[in-house]
């Protein structure tokens, strides 16, 4: 009777030890891959501030290209273009108005 006693004891302990060890591994991995994913979280947030800025050193150059002032000597000097003198307007009336 002791012996039934004691294995039963003792394989309700193998199965509680079991059922601890479960729970201290699942712990221990969830735990793993929340530190994982914070380092991964870290990356892509460094990743946006340097596509952020990227997009600003962007907008700024588009900005400084998109300058009427530049535009108008890189279209006289690249492409000849010259003001119109006074004689070459043509004037068009609209009559009945």
């Amino acid at each position: 009777m002791k012996t039934k006693k004691k294995q039963s004891i003792s394989g309700i302990f193998v199965l509680i030890a079991f059922f601890v060890f479960i729970l201290l591994f699942t712990y221990s991995s969830l735990n793993l891959k929340n530190i994982d994913y914070g380092y991964k979280m870290q990356k892509l947030l460094q990743a946006q501030k340097k596509l952020k800025e990227e997009i600003d050193k962007l907008r700024a150059k588009k900005a400084t290209l998109l300058n009427l002032e530049r535009v108008e000597k890189v279209v006289m000097k690249e492409l000849g273009y010259r003001y119109p003198e006074a004689e070459q307007f043509i004037k068009i009336f609209e009559i009945g108005k």
